[in-house]
């Protein structure tokens, strides 16, 4: 509550140097405009224009601001600074107040050059406050101060007016509240409140008024804080002032929040919305969302808090991408390049004023331009020889990368061939050992159940040799994400089939739970490389006699996803090793393994690599002795997703 508090009070300052009491001759002024006047004339209308809505309405003044600064170019050489200027500064605050900083940084570093230039301490003065008014909104406190001390170094001068140095004083006090040093914030904005009361300047008493409420909101002195917003929001009204309004009404709800009055917050912050949008106050329009959304949290009103919270997150991003701080850097440099260029002037002009010196000077600018040619010659040639060693070290250098990229590719795909080639070997094997028993037991029948298994595992081996090659192809970007309905059930028997004879051989089991109509949308050779590896790596870590179960069911937090589950009986890992997987890189490149390592740990890579792609997620849960479950989210596929939420919908408690 506290930063919305100080954003507040950031508002403030730019505010009460721009807001003056609208004029009534606002309509003659534009019937003026209409007329055929001299330029000057017709420039003075436009600055009185920009003034009168700049506060208010800063949309509309903007098309007259920049008509005054376009018109104030064209004048004669003798009369464009000081005209211009002043236009320059009065578009500026037209962009500070529709928070576009950036342009009103680079007005602000034009006006401040010709303010040094034309030796103008007040134009001086406010151009070093405005680009810190600027910085201070955007919570740089240190280049704001910055600029506020060059302000306050001019303030002292008899030149400066009383304006100026009544908005500086307030934009102190500010930054200094924002740097909780609260004994100099109530000096200085006391400081500007007297000012503001000497010089009979309402609409500025207004803002210091609500400062001073701030101050004292933050120290819990609430009884001060009503009188003190009492008498700002009077002020404001009889101004017609709507976005000092804005600012405090969201004052005062903060003050009814902090009060225990939530019927009179709601009530205050309403009204400042409502005032804030007919005034295009974007960054009121902003708090009160924010101040609505908590409020309606608070009275567990939580859809209409999520429907504030939601126009909230709008606006900010909105408000965010007008303002970068890159657009400010480079105002700075625009800034800090123009300054050195005004220094070399000078020296130059006081070069020049030596008059025995000008001789010598254009003997030296002869021979400095003969040098110049002769040095502008060689670089010439210099440049060129670099260009072409360049060029050459590149082309260079881009073959060598993809001389590295095919050679890490081929270890890849040797790596993977001899991962996924072990499970059919392994059913090879498998056949082998059941030769062996049924011989032993004389066992006929089984003897002629044999070529079935053998032609299984060879097709088996063919469909994983194909999948390998998509794979490899997949590295280099040639394979294609190809989505199509899956039913569940066929993968897990399709699995469930491959692996039949590895289990059967050292007395496991494989068992299956899902759904009959479960779909998934999925790619088939992916999906069938996750199963595989997953039921793969269990067996081959289980004891004789394990028990893998194969598990589908839809994401009872996501109805657009199905959730694929593998559990087994064998040893489990410890959180160190499931950590050392989950974290790994999602394709492990091939190194040389000792002869006791069981694999390489690439199927489990794969699996990630492969559910990633389709948007889903792979968690691991193991504890030593208690087994292990893997289990990854792939979408669903559309029919079957609809009616799962058309059943939540229908579960689901309405608000």
């Amino acid at each position: 509550m506290w930063l919305l508090a100080i954003g507040l009070l950031l508002s403030f300052p730019e505010r009460a140097v721009a807001q003056r009491p609208l004029p009534t001759s606002t309509k003659a002024i534009r019937q003026k405009l209409n007329t055929s006047l001299p330029d000057t004339a017709r420039l003075r209308l436009l600055q009185a224009m920009t003034t009168a809505l700049s506060a208010e309405q800063p949309e509309r003044a903007l098309p007259y601001g920049e008509a005054a600064v376009g018109l104030a170019r064209t004048l004669p050489v003798k009369e464009r600074a000081p005209r211009l200027l002043r236009s320059l500064l009065n578009l500026a605050s037209c962009y500070a107040n529709l928070s576009n900083g950036p342009e009103a940084l680079t007005l602000l570093t034009e006006a401040q050059a010709l303010a040094l230039n034309l030796g103008d301490v007040d134009a001086l003065a406010r151009a070093y406050t405005s680009q810190g008014s600027i910085y201070h909104e955007r919570r740089d406190s240190v280049t704001a101060w910055r600029h506020y001390r060059r302000a306050l170094q001019l303030a002292a001068q008899p030149a400066v007016s009383a304006h100026t140095r009544m908005r500086l004083l307030g934009n102190v006090g500010s930054l200094f509240f924002f740097r909780q040093q609260y004994p100099q914030a109530m000096r200085y904005d006391s400081l500007a409140l007297a000012l503001a009361r000497r010089e009979g300047d309402s609409t500025a008493q207004s803002t210091y008024l609500s400062s001073l409420a701030t101050y004292q909101m933050r120290v819990g002195n609430m009884g001060r804080v009503n009188r003190l917003l009492t008498q700002a929001l009077a002020i404001s009204k009889r101004q017609h002032a709507v976005r000092n309004q804005a600012n405090q009404l969201i004052m005062f709800a903060m003050y009814y929040i902090q009060t225990s009055q939530p019927e009179r917050a709601d009530a205050a912050v309403r009204e400042a919305l409502k005032v804030a949008r007919q005034s295009n106050y974007l960054e009121r329009v902003l708090d009160s969302y924010s101040i609505l959304a908590a409020q309606a949290a608070d009275q567990e009103r939580y859809r209409e808090a999520y429907e504030w919270n939601q126009r909230y997150v709008d606006l900010n991003d909105t408000l965010n991408n007008r303002q970068t701080f890159q657009t400010l850097a480079s105002a700075q440099v625009n800034y800090e390049t123009q300054e050195r260029a005004r220094r070399m002037r000078q020296l130059t002009q006081q070069n020049e004023e030596q008059a025995w010196r000008s001789r010598l000077l254009v003997l030296a600018v002869a021979i400095l331009a003969i040098g110049l040619l002769v040095t502008a010659y060689f670089y010439r040639n210099l440049r060129r020889n670099r260009a072409a060693l360049a060029a050459n070290n590149r082309a260079l250098e881009q073959t060598s990368a993809e001389l590295r990229t095919v050679a890490g590719y081929k270890d890849k795909l040797y790596a993977i061939v001899a991962h996924d080639l072990r499970g059919p070997v392994t059913a090879f094997a498998g056949v082998t050992s059941l030769i062996d028993s049924y011989i032993a037991q004389n066992d006929q029948a089984g003897l002629a159940r044999l070529p079935a298994l053998v032609r299984q595992a060879a097709d088996s081996l063919n469909h994983l040799l194909d999948n390998v090659l998509n794979w490899a192809v997949s590295q280099t970007g040639e394979l294609d994400y190809r989505p199509t309905p899956l039913l569940v059930s066929e993968l897990f028997a399709e699995c469930q089939a491959l692996y039949q004879t590895t289990a059967a051989a050292s007395w496991q089991h494989i068992t299956l739970s899902a759904p009959a109509n479960l779909r998934l949308m999925a790619d088939r050779n992916m999906t069938r490389t996750i199963l595989r590896n997953l039921v793969g790596n269990s067996l081959k870590f289980m004891p004789t006699g394990g028990h893998v179960h194969l598990e589908a069911a839809p994401d009872p937090d996501d109805a657009q996803m199905v959730l694929l589950s593998c559990t087994d009986t064998g040893p489990g890992m410890n959180a160190a090793t499931v950590a050392s997987l989950m974290s790994g890189p999602a394709l492990p490149e091939a190194t040389a393994m000792p002869q006791t390592t069981t694999g390489l740990g690439l199927g489990l890579a794969l699996c990630r690599a492969f559910v990633h792609r389709h948007g889903g997620t792979l968690v691991i849960q193991s504890r030593p002795g208690a087994g292990t479950n893997v289990t990854v989210s792939l979408p669903m596929a559309k029919n079957i997703a609809t009616e799962v939420e058309k059943i939540k919908a229908q579960k689901s408690p309405s608000f």
